[in-house]
This record gives structure tokens, C-alpha cells and sequence, in this order.
């Protein structure tokens, strides 16, 4: 009940709290939020029970749950909302109450002798603001406590976005390096089948020199994947807030999707969710609402009451009551803020047409790099990978019938080699290019399974 008591004043002065419901909602949003957190490592942290799941099979869901309780920006961003919050309730307080003593004529032969001075007073006052003012004045600290809170939810489109792009990264550098082992052994074989024909005199040694070649590539391409895939497994376990060297178990399979998506719809869809934009929009409101109070404060005078206790040695004890008020009409103080409040306001409108703009190019962009890379995976999967597997198979048997070189049969598996890292790095791409999608709308786009 304690915390409720800063809505006296407001009832004193004669305004209602029409935004109330927003706050209490903001709160109890924001309060869910700290709970989630609450239990959050300081700093970069091992938890064997955290290691031990995330050592099995790597999946999206469990990562994404572990960054958004654990990290420490989305820690950051809540704190400075609840700080949002806390600043409400000072704007709609009420300046502190001043107790004052004052002692009238104490002669200065004895300055401690109050009992000869004419007059003691104990008095108490209040300043008050004209009716409307508080109120205004928590509704526009409210809006920027939710603009804080839209920006919270921003910076954990971003999160998401971060995290699974770190994880598809991680995906593909774990299928490249298992497609360069994988050639490793289709390599050691070509180069037994070479040296038996070198052998039986049927090809040069030259044939045989070209898989070794081939193959002392291929175990250095696989030393640099071998030390991406650390330093991607580094920037997932940076995400956790875990230590960068905490253990990962290995990505699941990205199975290929034929989900559409309209441009219009997503665009429509950005305009209503996206957290910058409502953050721009709740912006504008607070300006609009510092507006209508510096108009107020300008054409209206705050109050001052008061009321005193004389306590007078050779009279009878008496009482004194005090009115004021300020007169903002004389200085230009208040229409100059009046002014800038204005202006400011007229900002924030613009601001909210600016970042529209921007969502709108984003969401585009998204669209098309998603676009493109969802049929650059359709396009490898149904015909460049059977068409390699198929060329390689030839290649082979032609090469093992001697109606083929070597250097044939070399091409084909590189050929098929690169057209297997193009299809992981098209679903790779596809995937990314989905996550800052949903980051450019503010929403998650693909179905649950």
C-alpha cells in the first residue's frame, strides 16, 4: 500500500490519473521481466548443470532461453526501465514538506535565551503545484519509461537475432568441416585407385601425386575451420554470458523450409510491432505531454500554503497561515520552455516518420536477401547436388575404365565438394537472413512445428 500513497497529492490538486491502468501495466510487465533475471550471473559463468545440457546436441530454443535470462545488456536495458518506472513516481510526488523554526528578536548579549526573544514559530509548508501539473508531469516521465521498456524489447529482437545468426554460423562451419572430412576419404581412396593403375603401369605417377597434393589442401583448409568453429562456439558462449571457452555440443540440422512470406503484410506488420517505432511513438507522447504542462506553467501559477505556531513569552500564543503564489508571467522563463517543448515535440514527430522509413527498407531488404537465398537452396537441392553426385559417379567409373583422367575425375569431386558447402551455406544464409527479417518486423515469422 506504501507505494501507492504518491497518488494523494494527485487528489489533492484536483486531477485524475487517467494513465494509471498504463502504469500498472508497465510495471507488472517490468517486474516479470526482473524476476527473469534476478538469478543471473554477474559476470561470465560456468554451470555444470548449463553445460551439461548444452553439451548434448545443440538446440536453437534451449540457446535463445539461456541468452535471454542470462545476458547482460537485456540485464542492463531492464534495470534502466524499473529506473523509468521509479522516475514516475517521483514526477508524481509532490515536493517535500519544509519544517521551519524561527526565533524573532533574541537579544545578542544571550543568543541562547529564546525564552527572552518576542516570538518563537514553528511552522510547515507545502508547495503545490496548479491542478493538472502533477499528473502531467508522471503521464510524461510515464511515456519515457515506456519508450525505455520498447527499447528493451528492441534490444532483445536484436539478442535473438545475434544468437541465432551466431548459431546458423556455427551450423555451417560444422558442415563445412564435415564435408572437407568427408573429401578427405574420397581423396585416400581416389589415391589407392591411382597407385594400383601406377602399379600395373597403367597411369603416370603424376596421377598419383595429385590426390596427395589435393589431399595436404584439404588438411589445411580444415586446421582454419577447425579454429572458426572455435571462435564461433567463442561468440555463442558470449551471448550466455558463459565463459568462452564453456563447452557447446554440436548444431542440429536446418531443415530446409518453403515458407512465403507477403512483403506487404510484413511491412504493415513492422509498422504495428516494431519496438522502435512505439518506443519514437511513446517519445512523442511524453514531448506532447512536457508540452501541454510547459503551457500550463506559463499561464498558471503554482501555490504555497502554510501554517505556523507563535509561541510568545509575555504574550498569549497565537498562529499564522501563509499563501503564495509564483507569477510565471513576468520573467519569460516559462514561455521560453513552453517554446522549446514545442519544438521538441514537433522532433519527435519527425523522428516517428524516420524510423517508419527505416523499418520500411529494412523489412524490404530482409524480404529479398531471404528471397534469394530460399531459392538459391531450392535450386542447389533439386538439381546441382544430384547433377554433382551423378557427375562424380561417372567421373569414377570412366576414370576406373581408363576412359577418363584423373584430372576428370579431381574436377568432379571438387565440383561436387563446393556444390555441398554452396547448399550449407545457402541454408545458412536463409536462416540468417529469416532472423534479421524477424528483427526488421519485431516478430517471429516461422511457424511452430
Amino acid at each position: 500500500m506504501g507505494r501507492y500513497l504518491w497518488l494523494a497529492p494527485l487528489a489533492l490538486t484536483g486531477c485524475s490519473a487517467a494513465w494509471r491502468p498504463d502504469f500498472d501495466r508497465l510495471e507488472q510487465d517490468v517486474a516479470t521481466l526482473a524476476v527473469r533475471h534476478r538469478t543471473a550471473p554477474a559476470g561470465p559463468s560456468t554451470d555444470p548443470e548449463l553445460d551439461r545440457l548444452l553439451s548434448a546436441p545443440l538446440d536453437l530454443d534451449a540457446l535463445l532461453q539461456v541468452a535471454l535470462e542470462r545476458n547482460p545488456e537485456l540485464r542492463e536495458a531492464v534495470a534502466r526501465t524499473q529506473a523509468g518506472i521509479e522516475a514516475v513516481n517521483r514526477a508524481g510526488s509532490l515536493d517535500d514538506p519544509m519544517l521551519r523554526f524561527e526565533a524573532w528578536a533574541v537579544p545578542l548579549r544571550k543568543p541562547a535565551a529564546f525564552n527572552r526573544d518576542d516570538t518563537n514559530m514553528l511552522g510547515l509548508q507545502q508547495n503545490l503545484p496548479f491542478p493538472g501539473n502533477l499528473s502531467l508531469r508522471a503521464e510524461s516521465a510515464l511515456r519515457d519509461a515506456e519508450a525505455m521498456y520498447q527499447m528493451y524489447r528492441e534490444k532483445e529482437r536484436d539478442m535473438i537475432a545475434q544468437v541465432k545468426k551466431a548459431y546458423y554460423d556455427y551450423f555451417m562451419l560444422s558442415k563445412e568441416l564435415q564435408i572437407h572430412l568427408e573429401h578427405v576419404k574420397i581423396l585416400e581412396e581416389f589415391e589407392k585407385i591411382s597407385d594400383a593403375k601406377f602399379r600395373t603401369g597403367t597411369v603416370s605417377q603424376q596421377d598419383v601425386l595429385k590426390p596427395q597434393v589435393e589431399l595436404v589442401m584439404l588438411h589445411n583448409d580444415v586446421l582454419f575451420i577447425e579454429q572458426k568453429i572455435e571462435s564461433a562456439r567463442a561468440a555463442i558462449n558470449v551471448l550466455l554470458n558463459r565463459t568462452d571457452d564453456a563447452p557447446l555440443g554440436k548444431p542440429k540440422e536446418i531443415a530446409p523450409t518453403d515458407e512465403r512470406y507477403d512483403l506487404k503484410q510484413l511491412q504493415a506488420r513492422a509498422l504495428e510491432v516494431r519496438p522502435e517505432i512505439l518506443a519514437a511513438t511513446f517519445k512523442m507522447k511524453s514531448s506532447k505531454a512536457g508540452l501541454e504542462l510547459a503551457e500550463r506553467e506559463a499561464t498558471y501559477p503554482d501555490f504555497s500554503i502554510g501554517a505556523d505556531y507563535w509561541q510568545m513569552p509575555d504574550r498569549d500564543d497565537a498562529y499564522g497561515l501563509m499563501f503564495s503564489v509564483n507569477l510565471p508571467w513576468f520573467t519569460g522563463k516559462r514561455s521560453a520552455e513552453a517554446r522549446r517543448m514545442k519544438l521538441e515535440a514537433r522532433a519527435d514527430e519527425i523522428a516517428i516518420e524516420r524510423v517508419r522509413n527505416r523499418v520500411l527498407y529494412e523489412v524490404r531488404d530482409g524480404f529479398l536477401r531471404v528471397e534469394a537465398s530460399r531459392k538459391s537452396a531450392i535450386l542447389y537441392k533439386g538439381e546441382l547436388l544430384p547433377k554433382s553426385t551423378q557427375s562424380v559417379e561417372v567421373s569414377r567409373a570412366s576414370y576406373e575404365k581408363e576412359k577418363a583422367s584423373f584430372l576428370d575425375l579431381l574436377d568432379a569431386e571438387r565440383s561436387q565438394r563446393d556444390i555441398k558447402l554452396g547448399y550449407y551455406k545457402s541454408l545458412a544464409e536463409y536462416a540468417s537472413a529469416l532472423a534479421d527479417l524477424e528483427r526488421a518486423v519485431g516478430a517471429d515469422l516461422r511457424r511452430k512445428p
